[in-house]
């Protein structure tokens, strides 16, 4: 028996309990339009309501194809009700006005809600069962946007840690990660929306960005107009020349009366309050909300969020289960794990030499505790400077601090003189010392890559 929130009453206990029951029993593909729908009512209907035709209520451990909310549902009583829908393609609208998160969108109306239903629950018939039934974040992600035929949008969200949630994607984690990955398979195009910063330690966007002092980075800091003393010269922050009612040069204690005439105001400094520091300006400083780690503005590396929208990979995929995008779906079978796979055939059959060398960045390190951010860029400039070096034939694969250059057709001659066209063009577009060191692999160690 399910456990009830706060303030239901014992009957939509009941109700609830039924909705546990997946899919998996059924085959959807084998339905038709004709066959009742079944639906669960939260928390339930008026006595004496009839729903619309081609629609019945749940029994008592059926599949449920929709959730019918017929009153406003607070946050907790709908994650309630959600967490225990273990099936995470079916729809859920609302025949009252209300806005959520995890209530999919419908015409204002009890009319539009069900047509809402409907339209969802059709196009999940169309999913192949492989879809249908699967487990993986991927195939729900794909087949939630299918089905409500919208773009994965983000929006922006103060309760969220990345600042943005994908309300399309209802419960699902990792939306981001997850989209990312169906980018990289071809299943999703994305286009820009915002950038964001994100802690280092967490990952969390829930930054207080505030000035700091640049010796102690502490944040009590304040601003002071800076006084210059004609007479003597004497120049230091206004508060030094406070004294009690009188405003005297604390040098050689003239009365300072008239602007312009006794003294001017040139500039301003900040002074911190704890170590006493002046500085022209203030430091940045990043102070995370959730782990409470503080980081300078170097080290706070920028997050980008995009939408996405299917393409026709995708649309192949979710309804005619294409066999080649099934076999690699979710794989990252790259244009290096290929290529090398074609070389060693070759090599077998041709006795065609081929090379893998690995690329290490020794300094990498010291660079990222140094700027994140330079770190970043200096990984671009590296891309940039193999991309005019290798030939168009050579693949690579990036391994974070090292990269494995692929040369099909070279022996090791000509491996090392590349070794040395990289190392020059490093050496002409880089400003920070990536100590870069060279490795041509002997061939068992081709097997182990992390090695």
């Amino acid at each position: 028996m399910l456990d009830r929130p706060p303030g239901e009453e014992p009957a939509m206990e009941r109700r609830v309990h039924g909705a546990k029951v997946m899919r998996s029993g059924l085959s959807f593909s084998a339905r038709s339009d004709a066959r009742d729908r079944s639906f669960l009512a939260y928390p339930r209907f008026r006595q004496g309501k009839e729903c619309p035709a081609g629609w019945q209520a749940v029994a008592r451990g059926g599949a449920v194809d929709a959730v019918i909310l017929t009153r406003h549902a607070t946050d907790q009583a709908l994650s309630f009700l959600l967490n225990n829908l273990e099936d995470p393609l079916v729809p859920v609208v609302s025949i009252v006005s209300q806005s959520h998160r995890l209530i999919d969108a419908a015409p204002a109306g009890e009319d539009g809600a069900w047509a809402r239903a409907e339209q969802i629950s059709k196009r999940l018939n169309q999913l192949t069962d492989a879809v249908l039934y699967s487990s993986r974040p991927e195939d729900i992600l794909l087949a939630r946007m299918y089905s409500r035929e919208l773009a994965l949008a983000p929006v922006y969200d103060r309760t969220s840690r990345e600042l943005v949630s994908y309300p399309l994607a209802g419960r699902m984690e990792n939306v981001s990660e997850t989209a990312n990955r169906l980018c990289e398979d071809g299943l999703l195009a994305r286009s820009f929306f915002d950038k964001f910063q994100c802690c280092p330690d967490c990952r969390s966007s829930v930054l207080n960005v505030r000035e700091e002092c640049n010796k102690c980075r502490s944040s009590n800091i304040e601003e002071q107009t800076i006084v210059h003393h004609f007479r003597c010269g004497h120049m230091a922050p206004e508060s030094t020349f406070r004294n009690g009612v009188r405003f005297e040069c604390p040098k050689c204690g003239d009365a300072l009366r008239h602007i312009g005439l006794d003294y001017d105001k040139p500039g301003s400094v900040v002074i911190c309050a704890d170590c006493g520091d002046i500085n022209d300006l203030p430091a940045i400083g990043f102070k995370c909300i959730d782990c409470g780690s503080h980081h300078d503005s170097e080290q706070v590396p920028v997050v980008t969020r995009y939408s996405y929208t299917l393409t026709g990979a995708a649309i192949a995929y979710l309804t005619q289960g294409v066999p080649a995008m099934t076999e690699r779906f979710g794989l990252r079978h790259e244009r290096f794990d290929m290529l090398l796979e074609q070389v060693q055939r070759e090599q077998r059959e041709f006795k065609t030499p081929f090379q893998v060398m690995r690329m290490r960045f020794l300094n990498a390190g010291a660079i990222r505790n140094k700027s994140v951010r330079l770190w970043e860029e200096t990984r671009k400039l590296v891309d940039d400077a193999l991309h005019s070096s290798l030939r168009e034939v050579d693949a690579v694969r990036d391994e974070g601090d090292s990269m494995l250059i692929l040369m099909p057709r070279a022996d090791r001659r000509e491996a090392e003189a590349m070794q040395g066209a990289i190392r020059r063009r490093l050496g002409d577009i880089l400003k920070e010392d990536l100590q870069v060191g060279f490795e041509v692999l002997p061939e068992p160690r081709l097997w182990n890559r992390a090695s």
